[in-house]
């Protein structure tokens, strides 16, 4: 099985939750190795040769024969961008693929087989500790609620405090293990202070309800099922409450390309553009895509809608970089990273014009 399939050329039926799950989550692990350096002119600051190219600081005519080759999960890019008609009339030719996890799409991104795709919050800090060539050019949050803590059945833990050497259940490498490191740090504990339980996010609820863990983090649309399903389980009181944080990434190496920069900053503006259409448009998307292309229930789509919408964009700049520092220096604390990264390189600031422009 190859991993990735070309949208629309014979992709596998899918059962409901797993397709759900798929459009949902941003769980992107990166392999330690393998790198293609930081690149030239690129900076977090934006600063360099493309960043002085006319007032937007990236070059807007896009070439004749310009591609972009764009990587996704599940549709949660291209859906918005085909439903909200953002998907048509691009100045250059877009080459879609549909990976079946993060792994597969950032070793993509390592064989130079795609320009952009997005990912949420854990994967730039991976990739900074490693040294992959990574940039964030986009940053969006979507509300609370995405995830949660909760215990096996009939379980005395109460709150995150009580998880102290007890066995946690999430998926190393990911947004999951990003929430549980926020979650220990708010009472004073770190991850060395559990036990881990290294499993696939699908995994997870299976695991939890047979007694195999103590607690796991848990993502919808499979969370709120397991609560019901097991109702003497329980939520963890205490567990983290912040954003989830979303990214658009490409290379160094696509932004060192006039015409790739250029097609780059057209297809920000879009998914700016598209996000919007979608959070304004929740029943019509909901049917349009959960319910006739996933094929799941408009309940379970909008539940997913409301757990990750609206997205609300915020710049490249000071503030999104030191939160992203802080994740970086909790992984570090945690002994999950070596030693201390400078997450700025991997944050380049020269679309946030691109941004501001589509919000208005």
């Amino acid at each position: 099985m190859t991993p990735a399939r070309r949208a629309g050329q014979g992709r596998p039926r899918r059962t409901s939750v797993l397709a759900a799950l798929s459009a949902l989550l941003a769980v992107f692990v990166l392999a330690a190795c393998g790198s293609h350096g930081s690149g030239s002119g690129s900076g977090g600051d934006g600063s360099g040769a493309a960043a002085s190219v006319g007032a937007t600081g990236f070059p807007t005519a896009v070439p004749a024969g310009t591609k972009l080759r764009v990587g996704d999960q599940g549709g949660t890019l291209k859906a918005p961008l085909d439903l909200s008609g953002q998907s048509t009339g691009e100045p250059y030719a877009v080459d879609w693929s549909t990976f079946a996890s993060g792994p597969l799409l950032l070793e993509a991104f390592r064989a130079n087989a795609v320009d952009v795709g997005y990912v949420a919050d854990t994967p730039p800090v991976i990739a900074a500790a490693s040294g992959q060539d990574l940039a964030v050019i986009a940053s969006w949050q979507n509300p609370a609620g995405q995830l949660m803590l909760a215990t096996k059945p009939g379980s005395d833990i109460r709150t995150v405090s009580d998880l102290k050497g007890k066995k946690v259940a999430f998926s190393v490498g990911t947004i999951l293990q990003a929430y549980l490191l926020r979650s220990l740090d708010k009472v004073g504990l770190a991850q060395k202070d559990v036990k881990t339980v290294n499993l696939l996010p699908t995994d997870i609820a299976g695991a939890l309800s047979r007694g195999d863990a103590d607690a796991a983090v848990l993502v919808e649309p499979l969370a709120s099922p397991y609560l019901k399903d097991n109702p003497t389980a329980h939520k963890v009181d205490g567990a983290d409450t912040s954003p989830s944080v979303q990214y658009l990434i490409t290379t160094h190496k696509a932004l060192s390309d006039p015409a790739k920069q250029a097609a780059l900053g057209d297809f920000v503006a879009r998914w700016v553009k598209a996000s919007a259409w979608r959070d304004g448009h929740i029943d019509e998307f909901t049917q349009k895509y959960y319910v006739e292309q996933v094929k799941v229930p408009a309940e379970t789509g909008k539940l997913l809608l409301a757990k990750t919408s609206p997205s609300a964009f915020v710049p490249i700049d000071a503030t999104s970089i030191g939160g992203a520092q802080k994740l970086a220096d909790l992984f570090t604390s945690s002994g999950v990273i070596p030693k201390k990264v400078d997450i700025s390189k991997v944050f380049d600031s020269r679309y946030n014009s691109a941004v501001q422009e589509a919000q208005q």
